[in-house]
């Protein structure tokens, strides 16, 4: 059974796996840019917490949630929902950023991480979602446009140098 929820202290140690195991691949955590610095679990726990608070944020920042997508009991995955857009966002970033561990790849992991996203963002009443990756990702892309995804298009961020996809999703 595949689900999504929010990183508990159980969740240490296959996190820590799952970090080893991207650092191994590709060291990339683009879509969970947090997950890649983590240096004390507890604090990490923390500073989750209170990012889902706009109050507790940088006003300029968007307040979020971030999940763990397990299947039956190994993290698979993971992705963070954020309730509104703010900054750089609005370009790319969107409202979900998500990662499928590099081990579970083209395994459709990725399609359904989505879809758990897209299913959290209605439960708290976003109508329409803002879905972005990287122009040479044809991989998301396809994760992207098979969950509804419609391509509105690039965005030539210039302080990255890198090209992005965006897309709307109805989900209201």
């Amino acid at each position: 059974m595949i689900y999504a929820k929010e990183f508990m202290e159980q969740d240490k140690d296959q996190l820590f796996d799952m970090i080893n195991e991207i650092n191994e691949y590709d060291a990339n955590f683009e879509g969970l840019d947090d997950i890649g610095r983590i240096e004390d679990y507890n604090v990490f726990l923390k500073k989750l917490e209170k990012w889902k608070c706009q109050e507790q944020i940088n006003p300029n920042y968007s307040p979020q949630t971030t999940f763990g997508v397990f299947d039956d009991k190994k993290l698979v995955g993971g992705f963070v929902l954020r309730y509104t857009l703010k900054g750089g966002l609005i370009n790319h970033g969107g409202n979900i950023g998500y990662l499928v561990r590099p081990g579970e790849r083209k395994k459709g992991y990725g399609r359904m991480l989505l879809k758990l996203a897209l299913e959290k963002a209605r439960d708290i009443g976003l109508e329409k979602v803002l879905v972005t990756c990287g122009n040479e990702n044809i991989g998301s892309a396809k994760v992207i446009e098979s969950n509804g995804g419609k391509y509105v298009n690039d965005y030539y961020d210039e302080s990255l140098k890198k090209t992005y996809k965006r897309y709307l999703i109805q989900i209201g």
